[in-house]
């Protein structure tokens, strides 16, 4: 046994002859655990011995226990991490000594013992790595499956993959249709060079194609110089529709003349082209070009899509059409036409074509659910809107079992170390297959501790959506007050960009690097930083709720300023940037904005508007105020003209 391997001793015996007594208080405990993770982690194995009799008990013990083994991997200690792996299966802690277990067993060419210990793992080495072990181990078959299905990706994969790949085609299992596949895989992904490099494989009649499709994405004009009825293989009308694709996000209106041309020219009745007819009328809607409705009226509804069709009653409601936008909602599905969205718009459209009682009706069927349409279909007949509200209700007992599961109690005692990252995963992992009412148990226990976003997602997923004070906490509530005072914003708007940013998570990071409560972008923390007169040190900062928020405020307040004084075009450009919205804004006159929403081209920022203007509501009852109306907040869009013509001024 290596003399490092302290804790292997105390496994197999309780000692007591050392100073600090086994059963030390919580607060003693927790300063030992530290003192002693230290201690493994810097070698320190007298200082180790003295701390680990009084830590047997304490429920983060697994913590040490895997830090010295992930210090001390080896053969030696097979046993030793096959028992931990056992006992703690389908924790955080498994997880990552498994990985690291994995690691070493493939650096070490230890193929039999990877293959017995191999569960599936996110890490593309790591399964490389297994697909090895199987050739190794002459399981061929599983091996072959494998390697299949890791060819069949868009990106680059490790150099782990290379002998497993070379094993896999020197069987002949390398297809033209496989490699094939993989060349779209990766110019899905924009990975051309992965494609060119992919062309070897290819047979030497397809290799021309391949050249084709690189130089119709190099040059998109080269679409329309093709001769495509001389183009046979099966490839031909994903290259054709790319290129037109691309064309068609360069300059709509002209690509669809272009389109028009060359179906004019060429006799395209051989290759399926709806894709490029239904992405002609989509890039027409999302940019509100004047010839949207003409377009739609010429596409055979049987090749529209769900999402074309909304699109469709969109381009109606922009232009305010309401014969075109009746004629287009009686065209989506039955499902989307009982949804709280469309059953909303159907009321607008009639109540537009002066049809009052039936549009009346069509606001009644959705009043009473809490969401954004349902609020703003009581405005449009003046019926007040009332929130339900009902606790969430567990057993005691159900409670305290919850609180004694051991991944629980780990989560808990690592949120109060403020080691979030460590908790949160513990939680995730517990709540694995728990059922509803455990599901109650967990949004009240996180509540309780106010461990605000873990009670939210443990509501959500326990199906209870009416208890507002677990759903929207007043977290940060004098942060919030006092910085929304200062930029004489409303606190329930701030409350409610908050909810639906983080859900009021200081430490979390978006995956485009927001960060914070107010996900503020390092960038525009910068930008935020020289207005205020003041240094930015570092990004993270933005992970102090308290400068989140006094940024995001700031930052709200300028969107605000600078786009009509208007909350519905603040609150867009903060999810996606002034720039975007002042293009998005119409041409002339004025929209309004329920239309304008609706009408936003990315589904996430519209999604995000919703929500947040449903928060607000949720949030004024929540502070104590009497609600207002949605629609006060959502005053009329104004055109680019105007605007203009107010600058100017």
């Amino acid at each position: 046994m290596r003399a490092k391997n302290i804790i292997a001793v105390f496994l197999t015996a309780i000692l007591i002859t050392f100073s600090h007594p086994v059963f030390a208080s919580i607060e003693q405990q927790r300063q030992d655990f530290i003192a002693a993770e230290k201690a493994i982690q810097s070698g320190l194995d007298e200082q180790v011995r003295e701390l680990l009799p009084g830590l047997e008990s304490y429920t983060l013990y697994p913590y040490l226990v895997y830090e010295d083994l992930k210090k001390n991997i080896s053969i030696q200690n097979e046993n030793r991490i096959l028992t931990f792996l056992d006992k703690y299966r389908s924790t955080p802690l498994e997880q990552r000594l498994r990985q690291d277990w994995l690691s070493f067993l493939a650096d070490n060419n230890q193929w039999k013992r990877l293959v017995r210990d191999y569960q599936p793992q996110t890490s593309q080495t790591l399964q490389c790595s297994y697909a090895r072990a199987l050739i190794e181990t002459d399981k061929k078959d599983q091996a072959w499956e494998e390697a299949q299905k890791l060819w069949l990706h868009g990106r680059s994969r490790p150099s782990a993959c290379d002998p497993v790949f070379d094993a896999w085609r020197n069987e002949g299992k390398l297809t033209t249709e496989l490699t094939w596949q993989r060349i779209d895989l990766s110019i899905d992904q924009g990975q051309h060079g992965l494609a060119r490099y992919l062309k070897r494989y290819l047979p030497s009649e397809d290799k021309p194609l391949l050249d084709l499709w690189l130089e119709v994405i190099n040059s998109p004009q080269r679409t329309l110089e093709i001769n495509w009825p001389a183009q046979t293989h099966p490839m031909a009308e994903k290259i054709l529709s790319q290129g037109m694709g691309r064309l068609l996000r360069e300059d709509t209106p002209k690509a669809m003349h272009q389109w028009q041309r060359l179906q004019a020219e060429q006799d395209l009745t051989a290759m399926n082209t709806d894709s490029i007819s239904r992405e002609i009328a989509l890039y027409l809607s999302l940019r509100k070009h004047p010839e949207a409705l003409d377009y739609f009226e010429l596409i055979p509804e049987k090749i529209m899509t769900p999402r074309l069709k909304e699109w469709y009653v969109r381009s109606a409601l922009f232009a305010q059409n309401w014969e075109l936008a009746m004629k287009a909602w009686e065209m989506l599905d039955e499902s989307q036409q009982q949804s709280p969205r469309w059953a909303y718009w159907k009321g607008r459209i009639l109540e537009e074509k002066g049809r009052i009682q039936e549009a009346t009706a069509s606001y009644l069927s959705i009043a009473n659910r809490q969401n954004y349409f349902s609020m703003l279909a009581a405005d449009r007949i003046s019926q007040p809107f009332r929130l339900d509200y009902s606790a969430i209700n567990a057993h005691g007992s159900e409670i305290i079992q919850l609180r004694s599961d051991p991944g629980i109690m780990r989560a808990i005692e690592l949120f109060y170390l403020s080691r979030i990252i460590d908790a949160r995963r513990e939680w995730i992992f517990a709540l694995r297959g728990k059922n509803s009412q455990q599901m109650k148990a967990a949004a009240i226990i996180a509540h309780d501790m106010g461990w605000q976003d873990r009670a939210i997602i443990a509501a959500a997923n326990a199906g209870e959506f009416d208890d507002l004070t677990i759903r929207f906490p007043l977290s940060y509530s004098d942060y919030i007050t006092r910085y929304s005072r200062l930029r004489n914003l409303e606190p329930s708007w701030v409350f409610a960009l908050a909810r639906q940013e983080s859900m009021f998570m200081a430490d979390v990071g978006s995956s485009a690097g927001a960060l914070g409560v107010m996900q503020i972008m390092p960038a525009t923390g910068r930008l935020i930083s020289s207005k205020l007169g003041e240094r930015f040190t570092s990004q993270y900062a933005l992970l102090c709720p308290e400068t989140s928020i006094r940024f995001g405020t700031y930052y709200l307040k300028m969107r605000k300023d600078e786009l009509q004084n208007n909350p519905v075009l603040a609150t867009a450009a903060y999810n996606a940037g002034a720039h975007r919205v002042k293009a998005w804004l119409p041409d002339n006159g004025t929209i309004a904005a329920d239309i304008w929403v609706e009408n936003i081209p990315f589904n996430e920022t519209r999604d995000y508007i919703e929500k947040v203007f449903t928060y607000i509501y949720i949030y004024e009852e929540r502070l104590g105020l009497e609600p207002g109306r949605i629609s006060a907040l959502m005053p009329d869009i104004q055109g680019k003209n105007i605007v203009s013509a107010r600058f100017e001024e």
